[in-house]
C-alpha cells in the first residue's frame, strides 16, 4: 500500500514538471512572438511616419499656395513663403516661391492673433519643422521662440498675473538691449546666465530669470530682423539682375570690337580737363530730341557718364516739379491698363478691407450699431449674410439721394433636435446633423430721412415650400433687403428670446422656431 502511494506520488511530481516546462515553454514562444510583432509594428510605424511626411511634402505647399491666392491664408502660410523666398537650390521648377509678393517683416505676421490661433501656429511650425529638417532651424526657432512670448502675455493677462520684470522697470531692460548685435547679445545671455547659476546671497533670481525669457525673445526678434534686411537685399539683388536682363534684350547687337585704349598716368592738367568734359552741363533737349527714336535715345543716354548722367536725371526732375512727368496714352506700351487714381484707390480699400475680413471704417454712429448688434454673441450662433435677390426697384428720391442697401449683422442660431428617432439613432459622441433653430436680424439704418417711421418686415413663400423669403423695408435713402430663410412657425413670446424693436437706428428681429413635442 505504501509503495503504491509513493507511486502515486512520483508520477504526479512528474506530472507536475512536464506541466510547468509546458507552461515555460509557451511563455518563450509568446515572449518570441510578441518580439517580433513589435518589430514588425516598429518598421510599420517608421513607414508610415516616412510616408506621412512625404506626403505632408507634397500637400502643405499646395494648400498653402490655394490660401495664398484666395486671400484667406494662415500666419504659417505667410511665414513659410517668406523663408522659402532665399532658397535658391529647388528640384522642380514648381516648387520654387512666387517672387510676386511685398517682403515684410516676419514679426508683422504674429501680431494681433488670438490664442486659438496662436497655438496653432505652434503647432503648424512643429510640421513645418519637421519638413525642413536642419535647414531653416533657426528662422522655425526664432518664430517659435516669438509665438511662445506672446502665448504667455495672454495667459498672463487671463490670469492677472504679473511678469518678473515690473512694467516700471521694463524701458530700462529695453533701453539695456537696444542697439545690440546678435552676438553681444548672446554674449549678454551667457553672463546672465552664469550669474543665476551662480546664485549668491542678495541675487533676485526671479527677476534675472525674467530677464533671461526676456532677452531670448529679443535675441529672436533681432535675428528675425537681420535676415528680413538680408532677404530685402536679395529682392533687390534679383530686382537689379532682371532689369539688367531686360536693358541687354535692347541692346543693339554688334560684333564689332571697341578699340582697346592704353592706359597711363595722366597729367594734372589732363585730369583737370577730362573732369571739366564729364561735368559739362547736358543738353536735355538734344537728348530728348522728338524727331529721334526710342533706341537712339537710348543709346544716346547710355553714351553719358555716371556724373553726367546723375545731373541729366537731376534738371529733369527738377524741371518736373519734383515729380514725374505725364506721358501721352499714344506713348503707353500695349497691354498696359491705365487706371483712375481714385477708383485705383477705392479698389484698393475694398480689397484690402476684404482680405482682413473687418467692416471698413466707420463712423462714431456705426460702431455703436456694430457694438449693440453684436451683443450676446453665442457659441450655437454663425454670421448669416447670404441676401435674396429681389426686381428691380425705382425710388421716386432717387434723384437728390443714392439709394443704398443698409448695412447688417445677422446671425443664425443652429443647435441639435433631440426627437424620438434621434434619440433612437444617435448619441452624444456621434450626434445628429444640427438645423437651424433661428435667426438674429440686425439691419442698421442711421441716416433715415424720416426717422419717425418704424421699418418693417413681410414674411412671402419661395418656390421651395421649405423656405420663406424675410424682406426688410424701411424707406429713404434705404433700399429692402431680403434673406432666404428657413420656413417655420415662430415663437413669439418674449421669454422665449423673441425681439423686435428699432432703437438707436438699429431693427433688431430676433426669434427661435417652435419646437413640436410628439404626445401620445
Amino acid at each position: 500500500m505504501r509503495r503504491r502511494v509513493e507511486k502515486n506520488l512520483r508520477e504526479m511530481e512528474e506530472l507536475k514538471r512536464a506541466r510547468d516546462a509546458r507552461l515555460a515553454a509557451r511563455e518563450d514562444m509568446e515572449m518570441m512572438q510578441r518580439d517580433a510583432d513589435r518589430k514588425s509594428h516598429a518598421e510599420w510605424s517608421s513607414k508610415e511616419a516616412e510616408f506621412q511626411l512625404q506626403q505632408a511634402k507634397v500637400s502643405l505647399p499646395v494648400r498653402s499656395r490655394i490660401r495664398i491666392e484666395q486671400n484667406r491664408a494662415k500666419p504659417i502660410d505667410l511665414l513659410s513663403r517668406y523663408i522659402q523666398f532665399g532658397d535658391e537650390k529647388k528640384e522642380d521648377d514648381e516648387e520654387k516661391p512666387d517672387d510676386e509678393f511685398e517682403l515684410e517683416n516676419p514679426l508683422e505676421y504674429l501680431k494681433g492673433l488670438s490664442q486659438d490661433e496662436y497655438e496653432d501656429l505652434v503647432e503648424d511650425i512643429k510640421i513645418y519643422r519637421s519638413l525642413d529638417g536642419d535647414r531653416h532651424s533657426e528662422y522655425w526657432s526664432d518664430v517659435r521662440c516669438v509665438v511662445d512670448d506672446e502665448l504667455r502675455k495672454i495667459r498672463d493677462d487671463k490670469g492677472r498675473l504679473g511678469t518678473s520684470i515690473h512694467g516700471s522697470v521694463q524701458q530700462d531692460v529695453d533701453k539695456i538691449f537696444r542697439g545690440k548685435t546678435v552676438d553681444e547679445l548672446c554674449q549678454l545671455e551667457k553672463t546672465i546666465v552664469n550669474k543665476v547659476n551662480a546664485g549668491g546671497t542678495g541675487t533676485d533670481i526671479s527677476y534675472w530669470e525674467g530677464l533671461l525669457i526676456h532677452l531670448k525673445v529679443y535675441v529672436a526678434k533681432t535675428r528675425l530682423k537681420e535676415l528680413h534686411q538680408k532677404m530685402l537685399r536679395l529682392k533687390l539683388a534679383k530686382i537689379r539682375e532682371e532689369q539688367m536682363k531686360e536693358v541687354g534684350k535692347l541692346e543693339p547687337q554688334t560684333h564689332v570690337r571697341p578699340p582697346t585704349k592704353v592706359k597711363r598716368a595722366l597729367s594734372d592738367n589732363e585730369e583737370e580737363d577730362l573732369e571739366r568734359k564729364v561735368q559739362r552741363k547736358i543738353d536735355l533737349d538734344e537728348l530728348e530730341a522728338p524727331e529721334l527714336d526710342d533706341e537712339q535715345k537710348e543709346m544716346r543716354w547710355k553714351q553719358l557718364s555716371h556724373e553726367q548722367l546723375e545731373s541729366a536725371t537731376l534738371e529733369l526732375y527738377e524741371r518736373g516739379g519734383y515729380s514725374p512727368t505725364y506721358q501721352s496714352m499714344k506713348d503707353t506700351m500695349p497691354g498696359i491698363e491705365i487706371l483712375d487714381e481714385e477708383a485705383d484707390m477705392k479698389d484698393m480699400l475694398q480689397r484690402r478691407q476684404q482680405n482682413k475680413k473687418q467692416p471698413a471704417g466707420t463712423t462714431k454712429l456705426e460702431a455703436e450699431m456694430l457694438a449693440i448688434a453684436r451683443k450676446g454673441m453665442e457659441s450655437d450662433e454663425a454670421t448669416f449674410s447670404v441676401e435674396q435677390p429681389l426686381e428691380a426697384q425705382t425710388h421716386l428720391w432717387s434723384d437728390k439721394y443714392r439709394p443704398r442697401k443698409p448695412t447688417y449683422l445677422n446671425r443664425v442660431q443652429t443647435g441639435f433636435d433631440w426627437n424620438k428617432y434621434n434619440q433612437t439613432h444617435y448619441d452624444m459622441d456621434n450626434p445628429p446633423p444640427k438645423i437651424v433653430q433661428g435667426y438674429k436680424f440686425n439691419i442698421f439704418y442711421p441716416d433715415l430721412l424720416d426717422p419717425t417711421i418704424t421699418p418693417s418686415f413681410t414674411v412671402t413663400p419661395c418656390d421651395d415650400p421649405d423656405f420663406a423669403v424675410l424682406r426688410f423695408k424701411a424707406g429713404p435713402p434705404y433700399e429692402d433687403i431680403a434673406f432666404k430663410c428657413v420656413n417655420r412657425e415662430w415663437e413669439v413670446s418674449h421669454k422665449h428670446g423673441y425681439k423686435c424693436q428699432f432703437q438707436n437706428g438699429v431693427f433688431q428681429l430676433w426669434f427661435v422656431f417652435k419646437r413640436y413635442r410628439y404626445r401620445r
